[in-house]
């Protein structure tokens, strides 16, 4: 098995360790850093709930662009940096849209 760090799953968009508090709400990471930590919560600890919640937040965006979204979520859990930045490209559309409901 392959080991994973979190500084594989720091996308180049991030501000981590930068977090925000807007409009005096909750503080909050930014959407590439969650994106990041939720997938890396998936894959190197095999959270189950976080698979599922990236596998749902990813399927809208990779529906535009034909991908499979399980088969790269398998490459992430590789180490495959590729697949890691571009699973954690396709959630921050599905988090964002959570974050703004």
């Amino acid at each position: 098995m392959t080991q994973l760090n979190f500084s594989q799953f720091i996308h180049p968009r991030s501000q981590f360790p930068y977090v925000a508090n807007v409009n005096g709400d909750e503080p909050m990471l930014d959407l590439y850093t969650m994106a990041g930590l939720i997938l890396y919560t998936a894959c190197a600890n095999n959270n189950q709930n976080a698979r599922e919640n990236a596998l749902e937040v990813s399927r809208a965006s990779a529906r535009n662009h034909q991908i499979d979204v399980k088969k790269l979520f398998e490459r992430c859990k590789t180490g495959d940096r590729a697949a890691i930045l571009e699973m954690i490209t396709l959630m921050v559309p599905g988090l964002q849209t959570r974050v703004e409901a």
